[in-house]
């Protein structure tokens, strides 16, 4: 009797092991089909699910009727001849500066002399000059016109963009003064740098930062700096403009001309010129936008678009620049614009319902997440702001914001 069970207790034994072979087996299979899913999900998805959709669509969204465009079959159109004293890329190079900041200058010059840039420097307008008076009169009025409590949606019946925008971004006509050009012409060129008694200049504390196209919040004690509308900013917007408008008015502008936008509180890799030959190669053709340095934003938040070229071995990989689809970038202190790109982008920048309607840098950050400007941005960054020397935009707050870069190896170290 013993034995009998003794023998059905190890016959019992032998199916559960086989049993609990078995399991571990399908377990096993089903592991390995698990890992190699996931691999393969993680190696094609992130170039489809990450890209925006500019980039990800064959039809770029912001232009009807587009020829269809691939990042990964392009066509590169190289300046005729790019030279290392203008950055690489740039047939132009404009360095926007307040005439009384002698102090950035100083230092401005030091970075030319040492990177042999050929810029055309663009005296910023004052915040104290009287045109910015006539412009916040006129951001009043328009927002007189078109009132909004501050919803999405609230003007998606008012606001259009006008039709021809595209057309005209591609096109080769002169851009004659139109929009808010006209906010300060004739009547107040004449009076610039003048005291009026009928215009105010001095601060308007209760306007407020429009968000997306035209949503303007209503003024509260406690909005952030960042949500008020001040001359710092009205001066800055109109200054950019002054700048690009001389890229798109040039004698003999091609289209394949770039210009680069600098301001004057930035430090440079000593190496850009080589970084810039880099990744260029990648843009697809085009291209409105390309931020050389930004702030408060990932703009790794998209993965890289391929590149043809490998960069040298001494760059270890965190080091080497790539070009990303832009995310959400701010600040204006280094950006390149095509020639179309230029006349898109003042088109919008100068339509009333959207001029000086916030800082220049939530103005391109929009358009960019809306999908008006097809932007890419260098990362890591290639030209940084220093913060070494008071603020134009935030008097009061020392050197700037909290945001923070550095540089590989930067002309003055930073």
């Amino acid at each position: 009797m013993s034995r009998g069970l003794s023998v059905s207790a190890l016959l019992k034994g032998d199916v559960q092991v086989v049993s609990n072979g078995a399991a571990r087996y399908v377990y096993l299979v089903l592991g390995v089909v698990l890992v190699l899913w996931m691999s393969i999900f993680a190696l094609v998805s992130p170039q489809m699910r990450t890209l925006p959709p500019f980039v990800r669509s064959p039809r770029v969204p912001w232009k009807e009727n587009h020829s269809e465009v691939s990042c990964s079959a392009k066509t590169f159109t190289s300046l005729s001849s790019p030279s290392s004293t203008q950055l690489g890329i740039a047939s132009e190079v404009y360095l926007i500066s307040l005439p009384e900041r002698q102090d950035r200058r100083k230092q401005m010059e030091h970075l030319q002399a040492y990177k042999e840039i050929n810029w055309t420097v663009v005296d910023a307008l004052d915040p104290s000059d009287i045109s910015i008076g006539h412009i916040f009169e006129r951001i009043v009025s328009q927002r007189s016109l078109q009132p909004s409590r501050g919803h999405w949606n609230d003007l998606g019946s008012v606001f259009r963009w006008p039709a021809d925008i595209n057309a005209i971004a591609t096109s080769t006509e002169h851009l004659g003064a139109s929009g808010s050009d006209l906010w300060t012409s004739t009547d107040t060129q004449d009076s610039r740098h003048t005291i009026s008694s009928s215009i105010s200049v001095s601060p308007h504390p209760n306007i407020t930062c429009a968000t997306q196209d035209h949503s303007v919040p209503s003024f509260k004690p406690s909005l952030p700096d960042w949500m008020i509308l001040t001359a710092p900013k009205i001066s800055c917007w109109y200054s950019h403009v002054s700048a690009i408008r001389k890229f798109i008015n040039r004698v003999n502008a091609t289209p394949e001309d770039v210009a680069v936008f600098l301001e004057d509180d930035i430090d440079v890799e000593k190496d850009i010129e080589m970084r810039m030959r880099h990744v260029w190669p990648s843009l697809p053709q085009g291209w409105d936008m390309v931020f050389l340095g930004h702030c408060w934003s990932n703009e790794s938040f998209y993965s890289a678009l391929p590149s043809s070229r490998i960069m040298s071995p001494l760059y270890d990989l965190p080091t080497q620049s790539r070009i990303h689809p832009s995310h959400s970038p701010r600040c204006t202190h280094a950006y390149a614009l095509s020639l179309s790109g230029a006349r898109r982008l003042l088109q919008h920048l100068r339509y009333p319902p959207f001029a000086y309607s916030r800082a220049l840098d939530q103005a391109f950050s929009w358009l960019i997440e809306s999908g008006r400007l097809r932007a890419f941005s260098v990362v890591p960054s290639v030209v940084i702001q220093r913060k070494v020397l008071s603020s134009d935009i935030f008097s009061g707050s020392g050197v700037g914001s909290a945001w923070r870069e550095h540089l590989v190896d930067g002309v003055f170290g930073t």
